[in-house]
């Protein structure tokens, strides 16, 4: 996965987030106040109005997620005026009419766009969360021998090849950062593109 991936997915999971303390913090008000299940009903159409795309998004990511984990950072989902946009990749033929069709049963969608193409080599959630592991890792070990100079490298990982990216301000540093990353567990290879700018 590479970091525009990375960054999609960590943006995508940035709003499910957003979007499910939302609803969360609706649904507890809606408990706490008592309300009957037609008040509820009624203040789940209205916060849908209000959210509009942004809600029918969120639900449709939501049961993306529900599919397939690993769909949330390998799917993108855009929605216009209840036209649902999605691409990205998936492992299978079924995981993809299985994405269509959840996302074809969220109210409010008024048709589904797909250019998801099959790929089998797609990560899985399992996977996806390995390479963030491995990421995290390398950074942390690579901040815990250059210090501050960690903070302009790039770390991403793809089954267990480390990419370093970015700057250090000299060839020492960047010899370290590389070792560093070497070092850690579940790192294969490491891909050095690291510049050097004083």
């Amino acid at each position: 996965m590479n970091m525009n991936e990375q960054s999609d997915a960590r943006r995508q999971w940035a709003t499910i987030v957003r979007s499910t303390a939302i609803a969360a913090a609706i649904a507890v008000l809606a408990a706490v106040t008592a309300c009957s299940k037609s008040d509820q009903d009624q203040t789940q159409r209205a916060l849908q109005q209000a959210g509009g795309d942004a809600w029918i998004c969120t639900q449709v990511r939501s049961a993306a997620a529900a599919l397939d984990p690993a769909t949330i950072s390998l799917v993108k989902v855009e929605c216009t005026k209840g036209v649902v946009t999605m691409s990205g990749q998936v492992r299978s033929g079924q995981e993809r009419e299985q994405l269509i069709a959840a996302a074809q049963k969220v109210q409010g969608v008024t048709s589904v766009v797909s250019h998801v193409h099959v790929n089998p080599k797609a990560p899985t959630g399992n996977e996806i969360a390995d390479d963030v592991a491995i990421a995290a890792k390398v950074h942390v070990a690579i901040a815990g021998q250059t210090g501050v100079n960690a903070l302009k490298i790039n770390v991403s990982s793809h089954n267990g090849v480390v990419t370093l990216g970015g700057s250090v301000p000299s060839p020492a540093i960047k010899t370290v950062a590389v070792d560093a990353a070497r070092g850690v567990d579940g790192v294969k290879r490491v891909v050095d593109k690291l510049a050097v700018q004083r």
